[in-house]
């Protein structure tokens, strides 16, 4: 993803911390398929530092598209849970 100018980063907020930068790089496709126009920041700190607690990928967002944006990461992580809840029981199969 192309850098937003500088003068968006001003109006840049925190959305939210990821697991890892896998996880992050996959809400902001999901953010940018809704219109949100987001930026992924400190995903490649621990190539150079190592897993350091504290230091995590981040999705940055900007202030007037948080709210819409906070529902949209709810809508995609309830979707992620369910597809594992029904991966899980194909797998296990009928009893």
């Amino acid at each position: 993803m192309a850098s937003m100018p500088l003068k968006d980063q001003q109006d840049l907020v925190r959305l939210a911390a990821a697991a890892n930068p896998f996880q992050a790089h996959i809400w902001e496709q999901a953010l940018e398929q809704e219109g949100i126009r987001c930026q992924v920041l400190g995903d490649y700190l621990d190539a150079g530092i190592g897993d350091i607690p504290g230091f995590s990928a981040e999705v940055w967002v900007e202030a007037a598209d948080l709210a819409r944006a906070e529902a949209i990461l709810r809508q995609h992580s309830e979707e992620a849970v369910q597809a594992e809840a029904s991966e899980q029981a194909d797998e296990s199969g009928p009893e």
